[in-house]
């Protein structure tokens, strides 16, 4: 009769550990199936994504954030390799690049020279761009009438732009350059490290823990199964209690050591 219960009671936890790992696993299948249909659906929405403009000065597109380490620093290697030596000799980490091409708008401009009042033979002339209040890039000089010669200075005002990254609500990162009206961008690509990588863990006080055990007697040769509950503190400070076939209750305690974390 005894040897019956206990082997009732050895049926019974194990089918109690095979549901627990089966639907941990169903429940581990399900969010990851989850996970890449919605990874597919984000790349499909960023491939096909296009520079926009917004307004005047501003344009915007959307952050390519599925690239690894590696990738990053091979498009650095050949964009820019002398930058891409020292990132390598200082040991940083590369966590996105932004490339653009911008160039100005065009503008015609027209006007009248004023004579030079010591020599009349030249013509003083000021060209001013993009407008004569606030200059970005203004020439002073002079044209000799009779002989085309000239002569002049090229003097540059400031060029203030911005890089704004937003997070959409459908969890895209949105990158924006902004910069004066006449402004123009020609193409604009960021590729940046998973969202992850930027994200400071938080890492929970308190965690559950439930798994199973078999053991095997070296000896004896009996073999039993049990069934353990536990908690995890800090990260760090496992309790564990469990109990077996062989009617014993144990209390366990482990330590975490260190993080493995791969590039």
């Amino acid at each position: 009769m005894d040897n019956r219960n206990n082997r009732f009671q050895q049926i019974l936890i194990a089918a109690l550990i095979g549901i627990v790992i089966f639907l941990a696993w169903r429940m581990a299948g399900i969010q990851g199936s989850i996970e890449d249909q919605t990874d597919d659906l984000k790349k499909s929405i960023i491939a096909s994504d296009k520079l926009l403009k917004e307004s005047e000065g501003r344009y915007a597109k959307l952050v390519d954030y599925y690239k690894t380490e590696k990738d990053l620093m091979k498009q650095l290697k050949g964009d820019n390799e002398e930058l891409y030596q020292t990132i390598k000799k200082q040991d940083e980490k590369l966590l996105s690049i932004t490339s653009a091409i911008i160039t100005l708008d065009r503008k015609v401009v027209e006007g009248f020279g004023q004579t030079d009042p010591v020599d009349t033979n030249k013509l003083n002339i000021s060209l001013k761009y993009p407008n004569e209040k606030d200059p970005f890039v203004f020439w002073d000089g002079w044209v000799n009438k009779n002989t085309a010669a000239y002569r002049g200075t090229f003097s540059f005002g400031k060029l203030p732009i911005q890089i704004v990254l937003t997070e959409e609500s459908r969890g895209l990162w949105k990158s924006r350059l902004v910069g004066p009206e006449w402004l123009k961008v020609d193409s604009l690509q960021i590729t940046s490290l998973p969202p992850e990588e930027y994200q400071v863990v938080k890492e929970k006080k308190v965690q559950w823990l439930v798994g199973g055990t078999y053991s095997y007697g070296l000896n004896s040769k009996l073999s039993g199964i049990g069934i353990n509950f536990g908690v995890n503190l800090f990260n760090s400070h496992n309790i564990v209690l469990g109990a077996n076939t062989f009617q014993q209750v144990s209390v366990g305690y482990l330590f975490k050591i260190k993080s493995f974390k791969r590039k």
